[in-house]
């Protein structure tokens, strides 16, 4: 526990849902207060903090938040009067005499006003720790928040509005009607006002000789290929397969989609029977389970996806069709998940039944997380008999076999086993290649192939945290023969958690 100084604090940069019970949840916006020898004597970059937001102690990744000052995080507890003299910087003389939030020296009325008002701000505070959706506006939110709770501690001299009589947006032109609209908007922002006291004089003086000049926003037609815009053609939409010779080649390397093991947690004793058949117990999870020699111990370490995963997987397929992405190899890591994967993506992209996908277990994570060796994957029958487009007839690079030898390997020889995997792959075709396979594969599979030195342990760690589901990252090979990461064409697929509904919570009384 956090209960000896020196404390940090530090603002949430990054949102982070926990995946152990004692992770803490990230949420942006929010402040956590973190132990300096817990931080600095950190071997994996984790430790444990208190929510500001919440007060809710957990272990949390430091680098998903930056350390910011002190003050940023003090919250009004009182207002005392030290003088009885009238203040101006208090709206009225009862607004003095506040406890903790409770005016001594008003009347009944005038008390059950501020009640309310105590509330709407408490149910602010509320909607902000519970809200799902923490951005920019919500941290915004936030700083409102704490402006509008320390107003009757600023000291500020009486000032008197100054409002300025505006032109007729009717009788300017189009070029002079954007600029007039920039200018109204930063009058609306910045008001001007006429100030009593002399020494406010000066410092509006100085602010108004800093002010910055704002260019008004061009407005440009939208293009045709712009998929928010209603003028959007997908008429001369590209469906060829073949490599085009005046077009880059690029490399796509997506994440597999939910599973179900990191969702339910222990599954497989609650979802088979005795007879070791499966059994739907969430809506989330699979309709039915494919045949495979060794159920359901072979689920153990090969989980299959929910169905939130292979709906998350088919979005990002039908992104990538509408950016006419172009797909000539597929290639995949044997892992269930992956596969599962795999398929949808290529349902999206509507070339489910124009690729064999080609297993390909060089592909798969660090081994070092398998003592045991490689986990019983479905063999290519049993998954040509569950209806997936599967390559029988290809030689992988690394065989099972081969992969198992690398039980004990190291995070440097990792990163080697599944650079040198993609390096065969891209030498023995031509074209673009989507690659489904683990969060782990977008970095250890192009780190090296764009220049850069393997990660540590540490560092690989960090950087999969920040990998969720179905992320798709995109390498472009230049003219020099150079590969580089870039943007990919589609927008990525976020969404919030939805925690398991019990039907008797409404039966408490």
């Amino acid at each position: 526990m956090l209960k000896r100084f020196p404390i940090q604090v530090h603002k949430v940069v990054y949102p982070h849902s926990p995946h152990e019970i004692d992770e803490l949840e990230l949420r942006i916006g929010d402040y956590i207060y973190l132990n300096t020898d817990a931080v600095d004597n950190s071997s994996d970059g984790w430790a444990e903090g208190i929510s500001w937001l919440t007060g809710s102690v957990g272990y949390l990744p430091v680098n998903y938040t930056e350390r910011t000052a002190e003050s940023d995080a003090w919250t009004l507890h009182r207002v005392v009067q030290l003088s009885k003299s009238t203040t101006p910087s208090l709206i009225s003389a009862e607004e003095i005499d506040i406890v903790d939030g409770h005016s001594i020296s008003i009347d009944h009325d005038e008390r059950e006003k501020r009640l309310h008002h105590q509330n709407v701000i408490v149910a602010l505070s509320h909607e902000l720790i519970e809200g799902t959706s923490f951005n920019e506006e919500s941290e915004n939110s936030v700083d409102k928040y704490l402006r509008k709770t320390l107003k009757p501690c600023l000291d500020l001299p009486l000032v008197q509005g100054n409002h300025n009589s505006m032109p007729n947006s009717s009788q300017l032109s189009q070029p002079q009607h954007i600029q007039h609209q920039s200018e109204c908007i930063l009058q609306q922002e910045t008001p001007s006002f006429e100030i009593s006291s002399p020494h406010a004089m000066e410092v509006a003086k100085k602010r108004r000789d800093m002010e910055i000049m704002v260019e008004p926003i061009s407005i440009s037609t939208p293009r045709a290929d712009d998929t928010l815009s209603i003028n959007s053609d997908r008429s001369n939409e590209v469906t060829s397969l073949e490599a085009s010779p005046n077009q880059s080649r690029r490399l796509y390397i997506m994440r597999h989609g939910e599973r179900v093991d990191f969702t339910f947690g222990t599954w497989i004793p609650y979802c088979f029977d005795e007879f070791n058949n499966y059994v739907r117990k969430d809506l989330n999870m699979p309709k039915k389970l494919p045949r495979r020699q060794r159920c359901p111990d072979g689920w153990q370490n090969d989980s299959p996806l929910t169905n939130i995963g292979l709906y998350q997987a088919k979005l990002t397929g039908e992104a990538l069709l509408e950016c006419n992405a172009r797909i000539d190899h597929v290639y995949c890591s044997p892992a269930y998940r992956c596969v599962q994967t795999c398929m949808s993506t290529l349902e999206g992209l509507h070339l489910r039944n124009k690729f064999k996908v080609k297993l390909e277990p060089g592909l798969f994570e660090w081994m070092a997380w398998y003592p045991d060796g490689v986990p019983d994957w479905m063999s290519k029958s049993e998954l040509l008999d569950a209806d997936y487009n599967i390559d029988a007839s290809y030689q992988p690079f690394i065989s099972d076999t081969k992969l198992n030898e690398c039980v004990k390997e190291t995070t440097e020889e990792f990163y080697t086993r599944n650079y040198e995997t993609l390096r065969k792959i891209i030498e023995t075709t031509k074209g673009n290649i989507l690659i489904v396979a683990h969060a782990t594969t977008l970095d250890t599979c192009t780190r090296q192939l764009i220049g850069a030195e393997p990660r540590s342990t540490n560092e690989l760690r960090q950087v999969i945290h920040k990998i969720p589901y179905c992320s798709l990252g995109a390498v472009e090979e230049m003219e020099n023969g150079v590969w580089k990461l870039v943007e990919p064409e589609c927008l990525p697929v976020t969404h919030s958690k939805n925690p398991r509904f019990e039907w008797n919570v409404l039966t408490a009384t």
